[in-house]
């Protein structure tokens, strides 16, 4: 005879591990749970909702496309604020202050979530997803920079393809010079942009391996300092020699995607597009800064509860538990991200390579902006990184403004 749904929660709650609840029958009303998504049906996120509806466990998820992060969570604030709030959400790294202390995203721990869940992560990652103390998401997608090589205009321009294993700006910048000095006018599109609507992510890269911070380990912003000047300084200097050119994303993408660039400095997710064979390509770690450690971010989302309701939540985590096992992490592997569990599953292509060992290094999560306005944090930091990159503003005169004007948000 088959559990009544409490029962069958109840003992989610108490395990809370997918090998549990395999082998139970569908009940007579399904708990409907709706996930708000960045990706749609067409995306393979929808082939794991799919392998969980199939095993008929009582509970079907459906996934909704609400938009990029900034839209879905522009949409969870005004359903949270009529009071409802959404079951799930795919919620970006950088919005996990917002998420936690205005959206209420909830502990995990509180709804049931054992070890067992949570043993099946990497260690050095659950820390990214802990906010005021609260576990508040499973490490889900995560991405890094890293550097990709057209080794064709490469050793057209008698360059050595056999790349650093930790290389430096040194390094890549003196190989863009003298791809400029080789190819100027045989290859106009060669160069490797810097893409204005991303610009966030990579110059965070910069300042954090020039010894700087965007907020500090105190949670104070920090972009005033000599190290963050410093790394945006360094970030800024190949488009100031004409060697990198910043664009647009949808410009970047397109330069990329067709294999017209020499050298791309973007996230390892790009290695599930790129558009070059093994014999003519290869990747290596973001460039570091001589002299200084190198400190990597990350970016991606992670998967989070909102929802109040105690069936609706502990159902959701019952779609959480099928998420953190091999079974579903093995489907979602074959997205182009970092594979952030425990579990053995081989990289996609070679071509991955160092954004693992970048993870291995460990990685910081991109920044998140405190504060109840902390949403418009992004969008202001990457006006004043495209303001500095295009001369508009001097860097340190920049630096200062940003700071100013993100201090005033953050505060609110």
């Amino acid at each position: 005879m088959g559990i009544g749904r409490r029962q069958f929660f109840a003992g989610i709650a108490a395990s809370a591990v997918a090998s549990t609840i395999t082998a139970r029958r569908a009940w007579s009303t399904d708990a409907q749970v709706v996930i708000s998504s960045t990706w749609g049906a067409d995306k393979p996120f929808q082939k794991v909702v799919d392998a969980f509806n199939g095993k008929k466990l009582g509970v079907t998820v459906a996934n909704r496309f609400d938009g990029d992060y900034e839209a879905a969570v522009a949409k969870a604030v005004a359903s949270t604020a009529a009071g409802r709030p959404p079951a799930m959400m795919i919620t970006g790294w950088k919005f996990g202050y917002f998420a936690r202390r205005t959206l209420g995203a909830r502990d995990l721990r509180e709804i049931g979530a054992s070890d067992a869940i949570l043993a099946k992560f990497q260690p050095s990652v659950l820390p990214l997803v802990t906010i005021d103390g609260a576990l508040i998401g499973l490490p889900w997608a995560m991405s890094t920079p890293i550097t990709f090589i057209n080794k064709a205009l490469w050793q057209e321009a008698g360059l050595d393809p056999a790349l650093p294993q930790n290389p430096d700006i040194d390094w890549l910048y003196s190989a863009a010079r003298t791809l400029d000095g080789k190819l100027k006018g045989r290859h106009p599109s060669y160069r490797s942009p810097l893409a204005l609507s991303n610009n966030e992510w990579t110059s965070q890269s910069f300042i954090q391996n020039a010894g700087g911070h965007i907020i500090d380990p105190d949670g104070k912003l920090a972009l005033n300092s000599p190290e963050a000047i410093a790394g945006m300084k360094a970030y800024c200097s190949p488009a100031f020699e004409g060697l990198w050119v910043p664009i647009g994303a949808k410009e970047q993408d397109a330069a990329f995607e067709s294999g017209a660039l020499a050298i791309c400095t973007t996230s390892s997710t790009r290695a599930t597009v790129f558009p070059f064979g093994a014999a003519e390509a290869v990747t290596t770690k973001f460039p570091g800064l001589a002299g200084h450690p190198r400190r990597m971010n990350s970016g991606g989302n992670f998967l989070a509860i909102y929802a109040r309701e105690k069936e609706q939540a502990e159902a959701s985590l019952s779609f959480l538990a099928f998420c953190a096992s091999k079974e579903g992490q093995s489907i979602w592997s074959e997205v182009g991200y970092l594979n952030t569990s425990v579990h053995e599953i081989p990289l996609i292509n070679a071509f991955m390579k160092p954004a693992a060992e970048q993870l291995a290094d460990g990685l910081t999560a991109e920044t998140i902006w405190p504060g109840k306005r902390g949403l418009e944090g992004q969008a202001i930091w990457r006006k004043w990184v495209s303001r500095m990159l295009l001369k508009e503003v001097g860097i340190a005169e920049g630096m200062k403004a940003a700071d100013q004007e993100l201090h005033t948000l953050i505060s609110a």
